[in-house]
């Protein structure tokens, strides 16, 4: 596109400064052509640009460390009634590390949607196979219990901000994290209250 400016304002290439949408002279300012005038000229449909990230920032560091110092950590307060083996979570307390926050409103609601789900999954869910064919014996989703918003505790959250430079952005997953946890801080909290392990 510089060669062809350039062609076009009869001046060399080394010459040309992009700045505004224009290409313009460095000798003479007064010789320069627009972007869409050089597009026209050029005798190609498309234009394609690569890029990769920069080495300074050394990529996601895989392995046995993970994300790095990314963790995360969640507590739950559970009410057990010890004659039906009811068992009510009435608070969850998170702590999650999340890289760079780019919506901390879309974090805060992506770790309550895993935390529900890890209760559902620690508490209702509850899939009955038939051991010998492998069918799923639930009839509906009548049999197959999921929280409703009676259930669902007091959740209070805590982004943990961590700039590492493992990307170009900072930004990590957040999903996984806030689900996996949330089963075992209820059943620890279920022993803890109760002695026994749910």
């Amino acid at each position: 596109m510089i060669d062809i400016a350039a062609a076009k304002m009869k001046t060399e290439s080394a010459g040309i400064l992009l700045k505004d949408g224009q290409f313009i002279s460095t000798v003479d300012s007064d010789k320069r052509i627009t972007f869409g005038e050089v597009v026209r000229k050029m005798r190609v449909e498309q234009i394609t640009s690569t890029a990769s990230r920069s080495d300074d920032y050394g990529g996601f560091m895989l392995g046995s460390i993970g994300y790095g110092e990314l963790g995360s950590v969640q507590f739950a307060e559970v009410s057990v009634d010890t004659e039906t083996g009811f068992v009510k979570v009435d608070r969850i307390v998170v702590a999650h590390s999340c890289g760079r926050p780019l919506n901390i409103s879309q974090i805060e609601s992506q770790v309550e949607g895993g935390i529900i789900q890890g209760i559902a999954y620690a508490l209702y869910e509850d899939r009955v196979m038939d051991k010998d064919t492998g069918h799923q014996m639930n009839a509906n989703l009548d049999q197959y219990k999921m929280p409703y918003s009676f259930e669902i505790p007091e959740i209070e959250i805590e982004l943990i901000e961590d700039y590492g430079a493992r990307s170009s952005t900072d930004a990590t997953g957040i999903g996984e994290p806030a689900n996996i946890a949330t089963a075992v801080a209820v059943a620890n909290a279920i022993y803890n209250a109760i002695g026994v392990w749910y």
